[in-house]
């Protein structure tokens, strides 16, 4: 398009110019001759008249001629460089300033991201952990329990080491709260919490199954062992008593207890320890029962 305009216009300049000369020519000659008979007057002109005339128009005709060809040139070659520039320099390259704050703000955001995942997983462990905790006594409750029970009872299953369940209950724990309050009885079941807790190796477990009643599970411990272990906290805790303020009341607990054995379920084996519990409370309280596999 560019290139055909100024065709157009190289061409009008120069039939301008050729037009330009014989009106210059056709006026010197003498009045009264027609202008179409141009070649046989120029004898008629003075001698220097149509040379000059034609010197000067020629000329401007070669400047304008030139000047329009030297544009052209440098149209051509300001459009080559810009196409001979690379695409981030014939282009405005975007501010180091804003690339810079557009990195801080993306590494912000990650390490936000980082800081609420972590508050998000500390969230969950908290409210994981409270789940599974019994809120009066502080020791787990029986949700804890029944998980701690499956994964005992799938080891046992691999393994074969020994495992026993016991299950605890305060003897006559309706008379502590009708004679000294119910605030009596929660602090009873506290204390049973605590001295069940203090007195078990890190890889046993004991937990509150429900109202006065606690659930012990002992990993590689068999019938007897265990029930050894069972009658020294029963005398224990017996000797003790629990603490109400200034008070000291007397409490007991009972016990009763089932190994797992070959083909058991854990369903099967809860069953023969509240039964040997069962006994234990026929038999005057305060003692431990052990039931047959």
């Amino acid at each position: 398009m560019e290139t055909n305009l100024m065709r157009f216009l190289e061409m009008s300049v120069q039939t301008f110019a050729l037009a330009s000369v014989w009106r210059s020519a056709s006026s010197m000659v003498t009045p009264g001759t027609m202008l179409n008979e141009p070649l046989a007057l120029l004898p008629t002109l003075e001698p220097f008249t149509i040379p000059v005339t034609l010197l000067a128009v020629i000329g401007s005709v070669a400047a304008t001629h030139i000047g329009i060809r030297g544009w052209r040139k440098l149209r051509r070659a300001i459009n080559k460089e810009r196409s001979d520039l690379p695409a981030s320099i014939s282009q405005p390259p975007a501010s180091s300033d804003r690339q810079d704050r557009l990195v801080a703000d993306l590494q912000n955001q990650i390490i936000q991201l980082h800081k609420e995942k972590e508050a998000l997983a500390r969230l969950i462990e908290e409210k994981s952990a409270s789940l599974r905790q019994d809120h009066l006594t502080g020791i787990a409750n029986r949700l804890a329990y029944e998980e701690q029970l499956q994964q005992e009872f799938l080891r046992w299953k691999r393994f074969g080491n020994p495992l026993t369940l016991l299950i605890w209950d305060i003897d006559r724990f309706k008379q502590i709260n009708d004679h000294h309050g119910h605030a009596a009885g929660d602090d009873a079941l506290r204390n049973l919490a605590q001295q069940l807790a203090v007195r078990l190796r890190n890889t046993d477990f004991v937990a509150r199954y429900g109202g006065e009643e606690f659930a012990m599970l002992l990993p590689g411990a068999d019938a007897p062992a265990a029930l050894r272990l069972a009658n020294e906290i029963r005398r224990q805790i017996a000797e003790a008593g629990f603490i109400q303020g200034e008070n000291r009341f007397p409490m007991t607990i009972s016990c009763g207890l089932a190994s797992f054995e070959a083909g058991d379920t854990p369903q099967e084996v809860f069953k023969r320890a509240d039964q040997a519990l069962y006994q234990a409370k026929r038999a005057g309280r305060n003692c431990c029962r052990a039931a047959l596999p």
